[in-house]
């Protein structure tokens, strides 16, 4: 990790501010108010400011972006930008970046959020693997231990290429102890799962296999997806807590989505995402909500849809 922001390259505000607003607007200026293309930059009050020709509203070039309100320099923020592309914790970040421990955590989770937000728009979909297990399994759990700080059931999905065989897109989600106390190979256990996290559209859906963690030539692709997820909490942050450990799963599953252009369509990411205040963060509900997916019932009758291997 040291030697990733040891290489980390020197941005300039002005560079920041010029990406930002391609980000932002991509196809060039557009004035929220009216959608007028022209503007006027207003320098005098703020590098960041800028006013609509036609209706003369002015707007940030930070206004409903991830990082609205900030009084952090972009430089900062563009400098965890590329630290995400590996993955940082807040303490790290902050002795980076010079800025307090509050600043680099609610950065890292604003852009965390931005992740999610484009993660719940990107539902799987054609020939699917799906493989369950817990995220930790501690070695002594007290009997008076609350269920949510127990092991975490959780989901590695993916949608394969069928060209190549290969994995295209995986995401990982935490299930209900409820659901997950069932058999794990049966379609049951991942009812939660399709319904938030797999397409509706039956049409989309062309198979799903239920594979276990490893098989006869040893671990399967998604148990490696797993551990590397394991053993990344582990290694960065000493492991996660179940409050805001969704948040962390669905980083790791962006980098490997992303692959290289993770810097990239994290920035794009920043430019279309509405900011979330640290009230909205800290008060994020631990519990998994369910939405109906319409397409379980055909496909638990459909027997030769679902291998075992």
């Amino acid at each position: 990790m040291r030697s990733t922001y040891e290489q980390m390259p020197t941005f300039q505000e002005d560079a920041c501010e010029l990406a930002l607003f391609q980000s932002k607007w991509p196809s060039g200026f557009r004035c929220p108010r009216c959608d007028g293309s022209a503007y006027y930059r207003i320098a005098s009050r703020s590098k960041r400011l800028y006013e609509c020709r036609v209706c003369h509203h002015q707007t940030s070039l930070t206004a409903g972006t991830i990082m609205e309100g900030t009084r952090t320099p972009l430089v900062k923020w563009f400098s965890a930008l590329y630290l995400m592309q590996k993955g940082i914790s807040a303490t790290l970040l902050a002795e980076v970046i010079q800025v307090t421990y509050k600043t680099a955590w609610l950065i890292n989770h604003k852009l965390r959020h931005a992740i999610q937000v484009w993660d719940e728009s990107r539902p799987l979909k054609g020939e699917l693997r799906l493989y369950g297990d817990f995220y930790a399994r501690p070695v002594m759990s007290g009997v008076f231990d609350p269920p949510d700080q127990r092991d975490q059931p959780a989901v590695v999905g993916a949608s394969i290429d069928p060209e190549s065989g290969e994995v295209a897109q995986v995401k990982i989600k935490r299930v209900p102890h409820t659901e997950f106390r069932r058999r794990l190979y049966g379609v049951e256990s991942y009812g939660t799962f399709l319904w938030r996290h797999v397409t509706d559209v039956k049409s989309e859906v062309q198979s799903i296999e239920i594979v276990r963690q490893s098989d006869s030539e040893g671990v399967t692709e998604l148990g490696l997806i797993r551990r590397g997820a394991i053993g990344w909490l582990a290694r960065t942050f000493g492991g996660i807590g179940p409050k805001h450990l969704q948040a962390y799963l669905d980083e790791y599953c962006f980098r490997l989505n992303a692959r290289s252009d993770a810097f990239g369509m994290l920035l794009s990411l920043c430019g279309m995402t509405r900011t979330v205040s640290l009230r909205g963060l800290v008060n994020k509900r631990r519990t998994v909500r369910s939405v109906r997916w319409t397409g379980l019932a055909n496909f638990k009758q459909q027997r030769n849809v679902f291998q075992v291997s």
